[in-house]
């Protein structure tokens, strides 16, 4: 078998299985949509969100300009701020009291040897420093696209450091690493696992008020279905809830604001708008 028809095969075979039908386990909570938004057209591929008082912060994925957007609760963006930053594939965004984290991360063909984190200082964004992660043991050159582990778009400023998850196309098993940031270059390896989700992470955030993870995902096939979700994680990362987001395809970001709340993001696909939502856990 070549290697053209051993990729088509092996691609085909993935998101075959992708596309089966997904079985989600009975929460122990309700998960109720408050309302929906449509994001303006700038914002067609919105990929981290990261939540803060009244104002949420997003940028957009791969090949575009490196701007982080302040946008309202009703989708309106306030600010724009530019950074000195080259954006090869930005794909989640974090904070603390001091910095933002932005992710360069995205890695769907699994060819880059390095990716990156960019820390930026909150009171000069001209002041930042880049964290560059490798994996331990990924070989780019034997990766099939969509179909390895060493990728990611899922990264938090957790109670227990700046975490970064992988969105492990091969195995399904989210891989779970912790940011060492007084290291420039580092090499990583997984502090844990998390089993269970029924697809790939594309966003997380830490919920303080319940002690726990909160990500979105989503499977997906080659002919633009996609089977979103939204699910809790506990500090030991072990699966709590799982919600079907049943209206939604290519869920991108999320976060918690301070009351509570879960806020996601949805990057533009065909014939969907990209959209901003907020639901409830009751």
């Amino acid at each position: 078998m070549n290697t053209h028809i051993r990729y088509c095969f092996v691609v085909t075979l993935f998101f075959t299985i992708a596309a089966c039908a997904i079985h989600y386990p009975q929460p122990s909570a309700e998960l109720k949509i408050e309302n929906s938004v449509v994001l303006p057209l700038v914002l067609a591929e919105t990929s981290g969100l990261y939540c803060e008082d009244e104002v949420l912060y997003s940028l957009n994925d791969s090949g575009n300009a490196p701007v982080v957007f302040s946008i309202s609760r009703t989708g309106s963006i306030s600010n724009e701020n530019k950074l000195a930053l080259t954006n090869r594939d930005w794909e989640a965004i974090s904070a603390d009291d001091k910095a933002y984290y932005i992710a360069d991360v995205g890695n769907n063909k699994g060819r880059r040897a390095t990716v990156s984190i960019y820390k930026v200082s909150r009171s000069d964004v001209n002041d930042f420093s880049e964290l560059t992660l490798q994996y331990a043991n990924n070989d780019p050159s034997a990766n099939m696209p969509y179909a390895h582990d060493y990728d990611a778009e899922a990264m938090v400023k957790a109670p227990e450091g700046l975490l970064l998850f992988s969105k492990s196309w091969r195995t399904g098993v989210a891989h779970v690493y912790r940011i060492n940031e007084g290291e420039s270059s580092q090499i990583l390896s997984p502090i844990a696992d998390i089993e269970g989700l029924p697809g790939v992470i594309t966003g997380a955030d830490f919920d303080k008020k319940r002690n726990l993870y909160v990500f979105t995902g989503y499977k997906s096939d080659p002919f633009g279905n996609f089977s979103a979700f939204l699910a809790q994680v506990s500090t030991t990362f072990s699966v709590i809830n799982v919600w079907p987001l049943k209206s939604y395809k290519q869920v991108e970001g999320v976060c918690v604001d301070s009351s509570g709340d879960y806020w996601f993001s949805e990057e533009a696909t065909e014939g969907r708008q990209a959209t901003l939502n907020r639901a409830v856990v009751h």
